[in-house]
C-alpha cells in the first residue's frame, strides 16, 4: 500500500509534520492523477509509482514548510528554514529521478537565419540621430 510506503519513506520527517494516515490521501490522489490510473491496483510499475509519489510528496512538504522561517529568542538562534531547504534538495532529486516518467518536453533545435549577422562588425560611425 502506498500509504505504507511513504510513511517508511518519510520516517521521522512525518511526525515533524504530525502527519497521519490521513495526511497521505492528497499525495496518493495527484500520484494517482500523475501515473494516469484511477486507483492504486491500476499502478502496476511499482517503480513508477514510487518515483511518482516521491515528487508529490516533497512538493507537499515543501507546501507544508514554506512559512518556517529563522528567528532568535533568548540568546539562541532556530534556523527552521533548513526543513525547506532540504525539502527543495529532496524535491530535486525526486524529480531527477522520476524524469522518465513524469511528461515529456520536447526541445527543438535546428537553423535559425536573420538579414543581419551579429557577430560581423557594421560601421556606425557616418550616421546620426
Amino acid at each position: 500500500m502506498l500509504t505504507d510506503y511513504l510513511q517508511s519513506y518519510l520516517g521521522g520527517l512525518a511526525e515533524q509534520l504530525d502527519w497521519d494516515s490521513t495526511d497521505y490521501d492528497f499525495i496518493i490522489s495527484e500520484t494517482l492523477e500523475l501515473y494516469g490510473v484511477d486507483t492504486e491496483a491500476q499502478a502496476t510499475d511499482s517503480k513508477k509509482l514510487h518515483a511518482l509519489a516521491k515528487v508529490i510528496t516533497w512538493k507537499t512538504v515543501l507546501r507544508e514548510v514554506t512559512f518556517n522561517y529563522d528567528f532568535s529568542a533568548d540568546g539562541a538562534s532556530y534556523k527552521r528554514s533548513q526543513m525547506y531547504d532540504l525539502a527543495k534538495q529532496n524535491l530535486d532529486e525526486a524529480m531527477t529521478n522520476a524524469l522518465e516518467y513524469l511528461p515529456v518536453y520536447e526541445i527543438l533545435s535546428g537553423e535559425m537565419t536573420t538579414e543581419h549577422d551579429p557577430y560581423i562588425y557594421l560601421d556606425y560611425s557616418g550616421r546620426s540621430l
